[in-house]
């Protein structure tokens, strides 16, 4: 299987526009959601929706003094935090047995970790 995009034919991201379609996008949905008293306004939640969705991909993008958001995620992180984000999702009752127990790591770990004084 071949890399369709080498490194001379790849896409450029222009992080500009994607900011400012987002901002655009924000802009129509918030003016079609305060001109039109209907409350079932399609167009004004689809625009607000695409918005924030482009403004999350903005965030995201790599500039030239900074590699990308996700860059230096690693695959453990990522698959831990997908699956906490889903059990928080089927069970919500769990989030407070998991802050106890972050407030406990979160206490006791620096006790072990910081060097002892003399």
């Amino acid at each position: 299987m071949t890399n369709l995009f080498t490194s001379v034919t790849r896409p450029q991201l222009n992080r500009f526009l994607v900011g400012l379609c987002a901002a655009g996008c924000l802009a129509a949905g918030a003016v079609l959601c305060l001109t039109d008293p209907r409350p079932d306004n399609f167009w004004g939640g689809s625009f607000v929706r695409s918005g924030l969705l482009l403004g999350a991909f903005w965030i995201g993008m790599p500039t030239r003094g900074r590699a990308a958001a996700w860059a230096n995620v690693s695959p453990w992180t990522l698959l831990g935090t997908i699956a906490v984000v889903i059990l928080l999702i089927r069970r919500p009752q769990i989030l407070i047995p998991l802050g106890a127990i972050l407030g406990f790591l979160t206490v006791i770990v620096p006790m072990f970790t910081q060097p002892r004084q003399p």
